[in-house]
Order: structure tokens, then C-alpha cells, then sequence
């Protein structure tokens, strides 16, 4: 498998990439995301670590914004398109992970300043890397001042233990003990919309992460949304609906998010990857996606560990089984419809249990660089079959067929022989209509017209004798995978919701 997305990679360099600051239509579900816990990914700037103590895993570490600065190139080179960090607001005692809001105006001293910040979306977006930024509006840190200070009054709804069955109780009690703000209040709803609003206008960022969005009530996630859109129209709102249920999941989207944290695909790989499990499990999620409602079955964002929950290697250094599956989890990542997001560290097949043991450093030395090249690879690949054009190669005795895929352009590409591993060649027999190509020194010369798909046969030498029976099997080889590949893509070319 690596092999064939080596091969793949070598030409999906070769697809135009925008120029950095050209702002383009954005279609999420086109993007691949790397999340960030900052806390957590790098030390940039040792000067603002405080009170950190590197190695406790229940308080500050030490990362900050200038770490993720630092590894813009890092995450680029990943082939990764966005990222997203978690809360940057001024936190209460402990709040290293960013969800325990003191002032939601000010960042973390621990991680910065506003105009750490800024910087950071800038020269992200300068490597045309787009920035999504986790927000917090349903609740505030444990012993906020606001709670008995008297001006905010009626801001809170009343302390009560949650019923998972009943949503007025999943809206209204406090999670895990938090300060639940009164989203019905009219000064609450008002206030958060406005701060909302100043944070995209202050940041540049391109998308909110909304936490604990199943614990919002849908008046105030249609409230948020509509504002947030009417301002900024191509802003992407995700929401964190902690949920394996596509149709409980759709009310959300119902409500303006433009998609839906994955549990149900997580579910799905955890299972069907699993030892004792049954890979079956893995056609669970695309059989259920029409349940989020029509034109929104890839309104997801899907992920196989994050922040949450367990890591997907577990708690121990794993093994070559485990780190097998992991193999398998992160195709299955990056080929599924929807927008990927990858954890920090799964890269590199960090291991960690449940909270906050999931929450390890990031490690900048070791690591597993087999699995680091196969998310490079399928995150390249990516990226190639959605800006329009594919291609890639299948090999064969000395012959290579080279498969390239169109979008709806008159598209020329050049390949390197050298890329294919050749020192030189002929063009033996060119196969599809709409196409032609010509070898032309040591570059593969090929046009294709919209929608036009062809294969084209190198031979690394002379053979006056025609097409030895080798080549004509790799070329039915070839046909059977451009055919199959052709559906997928004009699959990917229907209209989508604006």
C-alpha cells in the first residue's frame, strides 16, 4: 500500500497550489486539519512558562503560541491545510487545556498575547494554512468571580447533576461542574455574540471549534451562527455534538453549524479496527451519514483520537500490530468523506490512555517516521484529487502506466521519468479519449481534457516486438482502477451546498 501512495505522491506535487494570501471559495470538506492542544505541542518561549511544570499532566506544561508559530512549516510539510488550537482565553487555576474561561477578552498569559495570536493566523495564512480556533460559550471556569460578585446576576442557570436522556437537563446543568451561563438571558446571549464577533475581527482566524455544542440550546446556536455568518460569510463553524447519532447529531446543523465532530466514525474505527473486532464496522458510517439530512452526509468532522478520549494506540508503546491498525485507521481517515482532522502526535503514534494521559507532549525527536511519511502521503493525495486532478502510477515488469484523472479544466501536466524511477523511455501506447501525451527528453508530457481520464504506457526501453503480455495486464489493471476512480471523482463534482 505505501508503495502505490509513494508513487501517487511523486506526481500530486505536481497539481498548482494557490498562491499564499489569495483568498479562494473554501470548501471545508476539502481541507485536512491538525489539531493543536498548545499547552501541550511546543515551548516557544520559555519567558512566559509561569508557574508550568513539564512532565504534570493535570496543569501547565509550557507550550504556548510561539511553539505552534515554530512548526507552521511542520504541520505544512504534513500536508496538512488548517489547524486548529484549542481555547486561548485567560484561564482559572489549572485550565492548561483552555476550557475553563476566566476572561474570555484576554489570552493566557501561559500561552501569550493577543498579538501572539495574530501573528500566529498571520503567518499561517501567509503558508496558506487556515486557522480554526476552539471557543468556549456554554459555560466559565469552576469558582468564576462572576458566580458572587452580585453584577452578574441571573447569568448562570442553577447548579443540577445532567440527565443524558433529558436535553433541557444536557442544556441548563452544569458539565462536569462548570458555571453554565443562561444563553436565555437577552445581556448573556448578547454578550457572547458580541465577544464572538470581536474574536474573528481581532484574529483573522477562519473557523470556531464551538465546545459542548449538544450543551447549547439550538435558539442560541441559531442566534451565534446567524450572526457570525451575517458578518463573516465564508466562516466555518464546527461544532463539538458529543454524539454517535447522525439524526440526534442533524438538529445541530438544523441550527446553522456547518458540521459535526464524528463520534459515530470514531465509534466505528475504534470497533471494527480493534483485535477482537469486525472490520465491517468501518461501512457503518457512510450507511448512516444520510441520517445528518440530504447534501450534508459530509458535514463531519472526523477523527480516530483527539483530546477527548484515549488515544488510538493506547496507553503503551505499541506494537507492530498495533501500529498496523493505526496504518489502516489513518487511510481510513483520510480517504473517508468529510474534513479529517488529525491529532497532534498520531503522526508519530503517541500513545496515551484517557484524560489527561491522552494529553502528552508533543515528542520532536523519535518517533515512528513510517507513519509520519503515510500521513504526508495520503494528505497529499488528498489535496490532489480535490483541486481536480489526479495522478498517479502502477508498475509492471520495466513498463509504468501512468493514470491521470480530470476535473472540469483543460488541464497539461509534466512528469519527471525520473520521478517514475526511469532514466528515460518511449511512450508505448497512450489509452482514453480526450488525451495525449509525448515524451519530450525526460519529461512525460500529458494534456486532458474536462472530465477526461488516461492512461499512458512508459516503457524504459526500445521494444519494436509490440506490447509484451506483461503490459497488457497492466494495462487492464489500469483500466479497471480508472474506471473506479472516475465514479469517485464525479461522485466528489456534485453540486454542493453553498
Amino acid at each position: 500500500m505505501n508503495t502505490f501512495l509513494a508513487a501517487l505522491v511523486v506526481v500530486a506535487s505536481l497539481v498548482p497550489v494557490p498562491e499564499p494570501g489569495v483568498t479562494t471559495p473554501v470548501d471545508w470538506r476539502d481541507q485536512a486539519i491538525y489539531m493543536v492542544m498548545t499547552d501541550r505541542f511546543r515551548n516557544g518561549d520559555p519567558q512566559n512558562d509561569l508557574d508550568s511544570v513539564p512532565g504534570k499532566a493535570d496543569w501547565w506544561q509550557g507550550g504556548d503560541l510561539q511553539g505552534v508559530i515554530d512548526e507552521l512549516d511542520y504541520i505544512k510539510g504534513l500536508g496538512m491545510t488548517a489547524i486548529w488550537i484549542t481555547p486561548a482565553s485567560e484561564q482559572t487555576k489549572g485550565g492548561y487545556h483552555g476550557y475553563w474561561t476566566l476572561d474570555p477578552y484576554k489570552v493566557d498569559p501561559h500561552l501569550g498575547d493577543m498579538a501572539k495570536l495574530q501573528e500566529l493566523v498571520r503567518k499561517a495564512h501567509e503558508r496558506s494554512l487556515r486557522v480554526v480556533l476552539d471557543i468556549v460559550p456554554n459555560h466559565l471556569g469552576a469558582g468564576h468571580p462572576w458566580l458572587t460578585d452580585g453584577a452578574h446576576a441571573g447569568w448562570f442557570h442553577a447548579d443540577c447533576p445532567i440527565n443524558f436522556s433529558d436535553q433541557t437537563s444536557v442544556e441548563n446543568c452544569w458539565l462536569a461542574g462548570l458555571p453554565d451561563l443562561n444563553t436565555e438571558n437577552p445581556v448573556v446571549r448578547a454578550y457572547l455574540i458580541d465577544w464572538a464577533n470581536w474574536l474573528v475581527d481581532q484574529t483573522g482566524v477562519d473557523g470556531f471549534r464551538v465546545d459542548a455544542a449538544r450543551h447549547l440550546s439550538k435558539d442560541f446556536l441559531r442566534a451565534l451562527t446567524s450572526a457570525l455568518h451575517t458578518k463573516h460569510p465564508a466562516f466555518w463553524i464546527l461544532g463539538e455534538v458529543y454524539s454517535s447519532g447522525y439524526r440526534y447529531q442533524s438538529g445541530f446543523l438544523d441550527a446553522g453549524l456547518d458540521a459535526v465532530t464524528d463520534f459515530q466514525t470514531y465509534d466505528s474505527v475504534r470497533i471494527g479496527l480493534d483485535p477482537r473486532g469486525n472490520l465491517g464496522q468501518l461501512t457503518t458510517s457512510p450507511s448512516l451519514a444520510a441520517d445528518l439530512g440530504a447534501g450534508r452526509e459530509d458535514s463531519r468532522a472526523i477523527f480516530i483520537d483527539n483530546h477527548d478520549v484515549a488515544r488510538f494506540v493506547g496507553r503503551d508503546t505499541p506494537d507492530a500490530a498495533t501500529m498496523a491498525r493505526l496504518e489502516e485507521a489513518i487511510v481510513y481517515l483520510f480517504t473517508m468523506p468529510g474534513t479529517p482532522v488529525l491529532y497532534y502526535g498520531t503522526e508519530v503514534a503517541l500513545p496515551g490512555g484517557p484524560d489527561p494521559d491522552d494529553r502528552r507532549p508533543m515528542p520532536w525527536t523519535g518517533g515512528d517516521e513510517t507513519v509520519r511519511q503515510l500521513v504526508r502521503d495520503l494528505a497529499t493525495m488528498r489535496q490532489a484529487i480535490e483541486r481536480g486532478l489526479v495522478v498517479y502510477d502502477r508498475r509492471g515488469g520495466p513498463d509504468v502506466a501512468v493514470i491521470a484523472i480530470n476535473g472540469d479544466e483543460q488541464r497539461s501536466v509534466d512528469v519527471p521519468l525520473a520521478k517514475l524511477g526511469l532514466d528515460g523511455g518511449d511512450l508505448h501506447r497512450t489509452m482514453g479519449s480526450g488525451i495525449s501525451g509525448n515524451i519530450d527528453g525526460s519529461i512525460l508530457r500529458m494534456t486532458l481534457a474536462p472530465r477526461a481520464a488516461g492512461i499512458f504506457l512508459v516503457a524504459a526501453t526500445h521494444d519494436t516486438f509490440g506490447l509484451p503480455l506483461w503490459s497488457l495486464l497492466l494495462l487492464a489493471v489500469a483500466v479497471v482502477l480508472v474506471a473506479a476512480a472516475v465514479v469517485t471523482l464525479a461522485r466528489r463534482q456534485l453540486p454542493r451546498r453553498v
